[in-house]
């Protein structure tokens, strides 16, 4: 800190900001804790916040300390407690109704200044702050601001100079699958840094309340009558002032409840204040936002200032209450929300768990109001519509990360929830992120060594589905790639003459043995699984660009399931597919059907596969397969009866009955330790579930165990061995880190697509060659595909594009092309490569509807007109 010219009773001083370096001039003893220009709150001009430290660790250079004037009390003085906060704020509401001296007086300025900003941010950052004329009288109390703010261009993960934050999500830390159930201190911080922590509980002596709730509604319902909120505003002013007054406002009638289970606030009260907050004139709403700054910049030392360290059980609950302020939903306010989230990303480990325990409590309206406070915020952050609302990105580099890590506490807590979840798991997708260079931020992730920082592959579940996807294509076609030089240059080092064929996987069937070829050239051909896929129907004369190699995935899970091989058997109530329990040595079989849906995924193919979801579980326990398989359980995950009630409803009725059976279980079922079942082969089976299991009865005490042990029999144990063969084939194609961002709805998603149609989204991505879009043709062509029944549907879109089913991106992603043809005598022709239908010019509609549903009918094979 320079001294600046200035007047001999009112020296000007320089302070520099540690985020951006600029200047401003501004008088002695000011309490300056934001800079105009980025918006980073910084510690004060004498420098006692400097020894906190930097975000990174790195404490700013040391300001020399000024000497305070008499009649300023040293830091730490009996100024700074609650008494005298409020017999501060109490004169101050004095000095402002009643005028009187216009100059900055204690308290006031720095306050006034920082609301200004959020509503002049753009004509700020453009003024003049250096030198003596940009200072202003600053005055406040003991320097309550939080920690400079990080030097780096980026937020790092993990712990740094007194930051917590929540660790990320790397590939060696998926052993048994990205959401295996977890606890939440395992989910948020790093596994080295998990230890058991408690929260300080001492007794506290709050204020009293100046604001109850029937007070609310009553001053609420004469505001609105009168439209004077004075009285009002000034409640709410004093009850935001600080996190003891605010607990003291909104705490229940509960006294001291356990913070882990709830977070002792009377949750009604809380929203209906923030209801009436809503209806405020725009002035008074400034005040509350005022107020909340006051909250931030109090307690700084148990509000993140120590990373890592319990806070106090008031100020973590003063941040869950401003958290769910809706003033900070636009955009004026989003500089006081980044300060928010990173308090709320520095909070402990304990800290964390309490959060996610009360944000698991909210009602589900005020659970989505935060999420899309936050999805906004960082929507707006990363791509903002005016670049002069925000402080420059390079300048603001934390507030993604921050923003992503509080959204992270939410994503644990609707986890939590179980069946019930607040939201579904696509509400925390950000599509904007979809936007943004994935394969980079993929590879950033990939690489923590050489790119240590933020990237949103930590936190996969704001990625969106399609996100995901691009992600593991354009894996995929840099493993093909890889994959097709090397076979090129193996090709040359032994002087074989190059061609076509090494690059891809090429696959030669007879539609008259399809499985047995098949089946054949995938064991055959081990090394270039990896390659593209290109498919040759013997005898036939078509050239695959696609549309070949979906009708060979197509025809051949057909005959898989429909077949009497014994593999898997069909449940017609679930209308599902679940391994045999026959034990039969065909592990090679289920080895190389699971390298076939591997394919399909590689290739981006999406197949007619009806798994239970379950299956989709074990696909990812564990995500990345680990290097030594002999030793570890693959494809093993914990089940319950709801699991089972997918597989086998009947079944798992069954087993219901009997939990909630009222009498006497071992009498009135006579159930032993044992299951016996028909396999697949017809015969009667028998399975004792523990050793001696046949003469232990179920009775009233066992029964839990029994179902569980059930259920784990049917859907892990029993199927073991086919399974593990299974996931490896599976794997030995898709072997990507890319499978650890994706969620087992997803990678089912991403199997089977959407089986849900919508012609009219795939009429408004359809081109036309030859024809217009209101040609009589076309519009015969569209009424009848919209009207047909969803089987036939099913059949046309198949006769079109080689495949019934939709891809992530829904129809608007499959763009179809319609071309005219004037030889009436055909039949529509499809090529199945481009999703292209060579339609004739039939006279009427009548004619089309038969032309059309024949050519649908007859369509299996190449060639056909």
């Amino acid at each position: 800190m320079q001294k600046a010219p200035g007047s001999a009773s009112q020296p000007l001083y320089i302070v520099a900001c540690y985020n951006c370096k600029k200047t401003v001039s501004q008088p002695e003893g000011t309490k300056r804790t934001i800079c105009p220009y980025c918006g980073s709150l910084f510690a004060s001009p004498d420098g006692e916040a400097s020894s906190s430290g930097s975000a990174t660790g790195s404490s700013p250079p040391q300001q020399p300390q000024q000497q305070q004037p008499q009649n300023r009390p040293p830091s730490g003085s009996s100024s700074t407690n609650s008494a005298s906060s409020s017999s501060k704020r109490h004169r101050l509401a004095k000095q402002q109704a009643g005028g009187g001296d216009s100059r900055p007086r204690s308290g006031s300025g720095s306050g006034n200044k920082l609301l200004n900003f959020f509503s002049n941010l753009g004509k700020s950052r453009d003024r003049n702050h250096g030198g003596s004329g940009g200072g202003k009288k600053r005055s406040g109390k003991a320097d309550e601001s939080l920690p400079p703010l990080s030097q780096s261009p980026s937020l790092t993960t993990g712990r740094s100079g007194g930051m917590a934050t929540l660790s990320p999500i790397a590939p060696a830390s998926i052993e048994g699958g990205l959401y295996k159930s977890q606890s939440v201190t395992s989910l948020l911080v790093p596994q080295q840094q998990q230890q058991q922590q408690s929260m300080p509980s001492p007794r506290q002596d709050y204020p009293q309340p100046q604001l109850t709730e029937s007070m609310l509604a009553d001053l609420t319902e004469e505001s609105k009558r009168t439209g004077n909120w004075s009285r009002l505003s000034d409640l709410f002013e004093q009850a935001f002032s600080s996190p003891k007054d605010l607990v003291a406002v909104f705490r229940s009638a509960q006294r001291d409840p356990d913070p882990s289970k709830g977070s002792g606030l009377n949750q009604a009260f809380v929203e209906a204040a923030y209801a009436t907050l809503k209806d405020m004139p725009y002035d008074m709403q400034k005040k509350v936002l005022k107020a909340n700054i006051s909250v931030l910049l109090e307690k700084r030392h148990t509000m993140g200032g120590k990373g890592g360290t319990s806070s106090s059980k008031d100020d973590v609950r003063a941040l869950f209450v401003i958290l769910q302020n809706p003033l900070l939903e636009k955009v004026t306010t989003f500089v006081l929300f980044a300060h928010l989230l990173r308090c709320v990303a520095a909070l402990g480990d304990f800290d964390h768990h309490c959060l996610v325990n009360w944000l698991a409590r909210l009602e589900k309206a005020s659970f989505e109001a935060l999420l899309r406070r936050i999805q906004y915020f960082i929507s707006v952050r990363l791509f903002p519509p005016k670049t002069e609302d925000l402080p420059p990105l390079d300048k603001a580099s934390w507030w993604v990360p921050n923003a992503v890590k509080v959204l992270a506490l939410l994503n644990a807590a609707n986890n939590q929830c179980g069946s019930r979840a607040k939201v579904p798991y696509t509400e925390f997708y950000n599509h904007t992120i979809d936007s943004l260079d994935l394969l980079a931020e993929y590879y950033t992730w990939q690489n923590p060594a050489a790119n240590f920082g933020f990237t949103f592959c930590q936190y996969p579940f704001i990625l969106s589905i399609q996100a995901k996807r691009s992600i593991l294509q354009r894996d995929s076609e840099t493993q093909m790639i890889i994959m097709a030089k090397r076979s090129l240059v193996a090709g040359v080092a032994k002087r074989n003459q190059p061609s076509m064929d090494m690059l891809f996987l090429n696959i030669t069937v007879r539609r008259s043995h399809l499985v047995a070829d098949s089946m054949r050239q995938i064991s055959a051909k081990q090394k270039d699984l990896k390659k593209k896929l290109r498919v040759t129907f013997e005898g036939e004369a078509g050239l695959d660009m696609g549309g070949l190699t979906k009708e060979w995935f197509l025809l051949l899970i057909r005959s898989v399931f429909l077949s009497n091989s014994g593999l898997f058997t069909y449940n017609a109530k679930s209308r599902c597919y679940w391994f045999s329990l026959a034990p039969k040595d065909n592990q090679q079989e289920y080895y190389l059907i699971g390298a076939l849906m591997g394919l399909a995924v590689y290739n981006s193919i999406n197949l007619d596969v009806r798994f239970p979801s379950i299956c989709y579980r074990k696909l990812l326990s564990p995500s990345v397969v680990p290097s030594t398989t002999g030793t570890t359980q693959l494809g093993v995950c914990p089940v319950t009866l709801t699991d089972l009630r997918e597989v086998m409803p009947e079944l798992a009725h069954g087993l219901y009955e009997l939990l909630r059976h009222q009498g006497d279980v071992a009498e009135d079922f006579g159930a032993t330790f044992e299951i016996a079942y028909t396999d697949g082969a017809g015969k009667n089976r028998t399975v004792e579930l523990k050793p001696d299991g046949r003469s232990i009865s179920v009775t009233n005490a066992n029964r839990q165990e029994y179902v569980a042990m059930y259920c784990d029999y049917l859907l892990n144990k029993g199927v073991y061995s086919k399974f593990r063969s299974f996931y490896l084939g599976f794997h030995q194609v898709c072997a990507s880190n890319a499978l650890i961002l994706l969620r087992p709805e997803e990678v089912e998603h991403l199997v089977c697509g959407s089986p849900k149609f919508d012609f009219n989204e795939l009429r408004k991505v359809t081109v036309y060659d030859g024809y217009r879009p209101n040609d009589a043709q076309v519009k015969w062509f569209w009424d009848i595909a919209i009207n047909m029944e969803p089987a036939k549907q099913a059949a046309l879109l198949l006769f079109i594009t080689g495949s019934d089913r939709i891809p992530v991106g829904g129809m608007a992603e499959m763009q179809m092309k319609i071309v005219r043809v004037n030889r009436l005598e055909m039949l529509p022709i499809a090529h199945t490569c481009f999703n292209q239908i060579m339609l004739p010019t039939y006279k009427t509609k009548a004619t089309l509807t038969e032309r059309l549903l024949l050519a649908i009918d007859n369509s299996e094979g190449f060639g056909l007109e």
